[in-house]
């Protein structure tokens, strides 16, 4: 009776030893970074939307700085927008041309000179995206009863700028001429747009 005690113990010894020693070997490996992605989601952005007499609207990102450039008399639309946080700027423009259509003010342009030039849609019209690497510009445009109408950004912050570029750009619409009081040129849009954004947590 005392060989099958001393099997039995000897078995139990040699395998807590197996077993300890399984342990210790898992607890030396490395252990795998656990990462939680959290998305933030219902983040509002509010626009407004620009309605001018001129006969144009668009929509632009609210807390923008607007100066509307009354002091100039020349154009058909200096509307400047700025950021004290992000330097650059937009600006919308509404100039004379003596080009045609939005392919020749895009030829005759001197500041176009050695740029890019792509074929685009602006205000659902044919139109040109000139591309200018310094400084850093988007400019977009088209031509309108002997008018050039362009949105053109200087991407100094070229983050912050390119979307809002892009906003006034693609929203950019013409409206009857007159339909709009120069006082209430401006109005928020109802729509708001939720903007996802993702935080890691490791």
């Amino acid at each position: 009776m005392k060989k099958p005690l001393v099997a039995i113990l000897v078995g139990l010894i040699l395998g807590g030893a197996v077993f300890g020693g399984y342990l210790a070997w898992l607890g030396s490996k490395p252990k795998p970074v656990i990462q939680k992605t959290v998305t933030k989601q219902n983040e509002v952005q509010q626009f407004l939307t620009w309605r001018d007499p001129n006969g144009f609207s668009f929509q632009y990102p609210d807390g923008l700085t607007v100066n509307k450039h009354n002091e100039d008399k020349e154009n058909y639309a200096h509307i400047e927008f700025t950021h004290p946080d992000h330097p650059g700027n937009v600006i919308v423009w509404g100039k004379d041309t003596t080009a045609a259509d939005a392919t020749a003010w895009a030829k005759t342009e001197k500041r176009f000179k050695g740029a890019s030039t792509l074929d685009t849609t602006f205000a659902n019209v044919s139109g040109k995206k000139v591309l200018i690497a310094a400084p850093s510009q988007i400019i977009v445009g088209t031509v309108d009863d002997s008018i050039a109408w362009t949105v053109e950004g200087l991407l100094t912050d070229s983050a912050f700028w390119t979307g809002v570029h892009t906003t006034i750009a693609d929203s950019f619409k013409f409206i009857p001429v007159g339909s709009v009081d120069e006082e209430d040129s401006t109005a928020p849009v109802q729509e708001a747009v939720s903007a996802d954004e993702e935080e890691v947590i490791e």
